[in-house]
């Protein structure tokens, strides 16, 4: 049964969620969702918010006991309900878009094919009639030039037209509720800021309430209208947005707003800006690129990821390097460590160019340069304990008879358990995991780190924990750090100088306070401006024009453009 246009469209009161015979980890939550109201669940991993968005669509694992005085969904009551009342609510009243569009998406269905099915099971219409709809669909969620994305498979769109389509599935049945869990966390600032800009459009356009899900206080300053605060299981904090953001009354809440990055000041000192109150040593170069070109072949075509390409990192400095997806960063940094190869140009290391090195030379440079990744899960073996795992870089480099002592140093040295080297990664948070990225990339002692995304997928507070163990770790190792991020706040937090990239090429050089606080380059001032303030009063309306990046430069034809 649809609830009227007055019922709430979630009521809970006193749920509870627990997991076989363990600790209930989802305690007495309250919690109301009006129609055409957007509603912020925040807090940090594990507080349970994530399970109280899948309860509400009957997702939990076969598991979970799920306890409630009220639990109403679009008038479904969760804890009686049967398969057939689930299988009716989903999609039909309420349905979910997930973190991680690619896979939400079939990625061997065309994009327009996988809406269509939805349209076709829940509004009962033809097959002629549907594909009318799906193209009024993907326009009116942002996509342009329908009928080509249509066309098109998952993997053929960038991020931000993945999440787009990813709405656009959950609105094919015409749902009155969405549940958003974590939809911008892997999403460049400007991409970012269009989806938040869609959810308000899609909350005022097709009347549809929203429970928005996310560890991101700005998106939810954004974009909410009340918000609830989740720790432990339990919600500790509940109230209009702007009365929760700008006065809260836990000592929780205020912590986590506490441990925000802002690009209004300098959270974390580094070594070199300290010590000199300047940000390089200019008398000592490690990388120094030259005209630096990068072409790959697609299709018929060349794609030109990087156009020359002239940057020198100094000695015991942070660089920072921001830009979208496809600015040409994340090659850079492969070419940098030598992962890839320039297709032109020069690259030296402490003098010796790339192009010459000798065997000697590439294992001096394979001990001096390590590189900390995005995702620790993925670069750590998941069958290898963590001591092993961390004492691999050292037997690579000729390691010894010390190497124990020196992984059980390295371990404390980054905050972890005294226990924990011999533990698997998979018995670690992420917080943890990213800990243990960063004492492997350093157990050798290098003196140039690469840091692609480190705190992406971290919570604030855990973010706020990880810069700081990388900024204490630099100075006192004198360490040199290359920071890759489309997180802004967290360049200005931690990096000397910043590097600005658009479609390969460097728009934007100088320090983080000429960079951030009078950026010369209008794009540069585009992907300030569209960081999300944590202040519900100041609230932008992002123009996805004015922000999307042009694409990518080519030559030829280009398969599946």
């Amino acid at each position: 049964m649809q609830p009227s246009s007055a019922d709430p469209v979630v009521q809970i009161k006193g749920l509870s969620i627990a997991y076989g015979t363990n600790q209930a980890s989802v305690r007495g939550v309250d919690l109301v969702v009006r129609p055409g109201e957007i509603v912020g669940l925040i807090g940090e991993s594990g507080s349970g918010k994530s399970s109280v968005a899948m309860a509400c669509l009957g997702l939990l694992d076969q598991s979970a006991v799920v306890k409630a005085e009220r639990f109403s969904v679009c008038g479904t009551d969760i804890v009686a309900a049967g398969p057939k009342d689930l299988v009716a609510l989903r999609g039909n009243h309420a349905a979910m878009v997930f973190q991680d569009a690619m896979g939400a998406l079939d990625p061997c269905m065309r994009v327009g094919a996988q809406v269509a099915e939805v349209v076709r099971r829940h509004r009962g219409i033809g097959k002629s009639e549907s594909k009318a709809a799906v193209l009024e669909l993907l326009e009116r969620v942002g996509i342009p030039n329908p009928e080509l994305r249509a066309k098109q498979y998952p993997h053929q769109l960038s991020g931000g037209l993945r999440q787009r389509a990813a709405v656009a599935l959950a609105l094919a049945g015409d749902p009155v509720l969405l549940l958003a869990d974590e939809p911008t966390t892997a999403l460049d600032v400007t991409v970012q800021a269009g989806i938040l800009e869609l959810f308000r459009s899609v909350r005022d356009e097709f009347g549809v309430a929203i429970l928005l899900i996310s560890h991101d206080i700005g998106v939810i300053a954004q974009t909410a209208d009340r918000v609830a605060v989740m720790l432990n299981g339990e919600i500790v904090e509940q109230g209009s947005v702007t009365d929760v953001l700008l006065e809260p009354r836990t000592e929780y809440t205020q912590a986590l707003l506490r441990a925000v990055p802002t690009i209004e000041k300098v959270q974390y000192t580094t070594g070199e800006a300290a010590s000199r109150g300047t940000t390089a040593d200019s008398g000592r170069i490690i990388f120094s690129a030259k005209n630096i070109r990068r072409t790959y072949r697609s299709g018929k075509g060349v794609v030109h990821a990087l156009k020359d390409i002239t940057l020198d990192v100094h000695a015991g400095e942070v660089l920072g390097i921001v830009g979208e997806s496809g600015s040409g960063k994340s090659t850079l940094a492969k070419l940098l460590i030598q992962l890839e190869k320039p297709s032109a140009g020069y690259l030296s290391f402490e003098g010796a160019e790339y192009a010459s090195m000798s065997r000697r030379e590439m294992g001096k440079f394979r001990r001096a340069v390590q590189m900390v990744f995005q995702h620790p899960a993925g670069s750590l073996n998941p069958r290898l304990k963590v001591k092993d795992s961390v004492r691999e870089p050292l037997q690579a480099g000729g390691g010894g008879s010390s190497d124990s002592e020196r992984v059980k140093t390295v371990l404390e040295e980054v905050g972890l358990p005294q226990d924990s080297g011999d533990r698997l990664p998979y018995q670690f948070s992420g917080g943890q995991k990213q800990r243990i990225a960063i004492a492997r990339a350093i157990a050798g002692a290098p003196e140039v780190v690469l840091l692609d995304e480190p705190t992406s997928a971290l919570d604030v507070t855990v973010q706020a924990q990880v810069l700081e163990l990388l900024a204490r770790i630099q100075r006192d190792r004198g360490l040199t750090y290359v920071l890759i991020s489309h997180n802004l706040a967290v360049v200005r937090a931690i990096c000397d100088r910043v590097v600005v990239m658009r479609s390969g090429e460097i728009v934007e050089l100088g320090t983080a306070e000429e960079v951030f606080d009078s950026p010369s380059h209008e794009y540069t001032k585009a992907l300030i401006a569209a960081i999300p303030s944590t202040d519900p009063r100041h609230r932008t309306l992002a123009s996805v024009a004015d922000f999307a990046p042009p694409a990518p430069e080519t030559s030829g034809a280009v398969a599946g453009l």
